[in-house]
């Protein structure tokens, strides 16, 4: 097994950024990279002795009723939810921010914390007074406020995602990134593994937080990574993306 050797190099985040370059989408290769849905095959128990895990999750606990009901959207979103200030106020305390404490709602190696989340608002379907001042936004955890970085048409931020039935739907984006010139900085060559551990956190909690505020939302590997980190700016690389509406 060969090591990545990442200490004691001067261009540490190159290797970075060439190990994430060898997987992301691009459109000259979308026919390729999208594939027919197949279905899962079960899992049998292969003869083994069993421990019986049925359960019937309370009507009345609400933790319960929001994991049970995860779901990923597959058709168009039908906006159930008005998207304001205060939804989406709501939403980042809860999916991320976790009020006036030190940590987070979600766990990060060394409580580091270099993910970074960015909000990208489709002007047309959200609350006007939301993107008055743009619609590329950074969440800035620390003084609990998205900073407004730019305004794009919706038109052109669909470009960065594959799936268009769903991404004309969508009120808002969420994509995590990071700036891959400082997270090799204390980690050294498990930063890169460290982050995407980060992203997988905050994504369940993004999709738990949806559903308990009565909004649907997909996690994405289809969006052109490249578009879309040109879209946030930053020096940033995407990680992940989802839609939401």
């Amino acid at each position: 097994m060969i090591l990545w050797n990442f200490k004691g190099e001067k261009n540490v985040e190159k290797n970075f950024i060439d190990y994430h370059l060898m997987s992301i989408n691009e459109p000259e290769f979308t026919n390729t990279q999208v594939y027919a849905h197949r279905p899962r095959k079960l899992l049998s128990n292969e003869g083994y002795p069993l421990v019986d895990l049925s359960y019937t999750a309370s009507q009345n606990n609400i933790f319960e009723e929001t994991l049970m009901n995860r779901y990923s959207a597959r058709n168009p979103f039908e906006a159930r939810e008005k998207v304001d200030r205060e939804k989406i106020a709501q939403f980042a305390q809860l999916a991320m921010i976790g009020g006036e404490k030190e940590n987070r709602t979600y766990p990060s190696g060394g409580a580091q914390y270099y993910v970074d989340c960015y909000f990208l608002f489709n002007e047309n379907l959200v609350d006007q007074q939301l993107v008055e001042q743009g619609n590329i936004m950074r969440l800035n955890c620390d003084t609990q406020n998205l900073m407004v970085k730019q305004y794009q048409p919706w038109e052109e931020i669909s470009k960065a995602f594959i799936q268009k039935y769903l991404v004309h739907t969508a009120q808002f984006a969420i994509a995590l990134s990071c700036d891959m010139t400082s997270i090799s900085k204390k980690y050294t060559d498990i930063s890169y593994k460290l982050v995407q551990q980060e992203a997988g956190h905050i994504g369940q909690n993004i999709q738990l937080v949806a559903n308990y505020l009565g909004l649907e939302s997909v996690p994405l590997g289809g969006f052109y990574d490249i578009e879309l980190s040109k879209l946030l700016g930053d020096n940033q690389t995407s990680l992940y993306a989802f839609l939401l509406g």
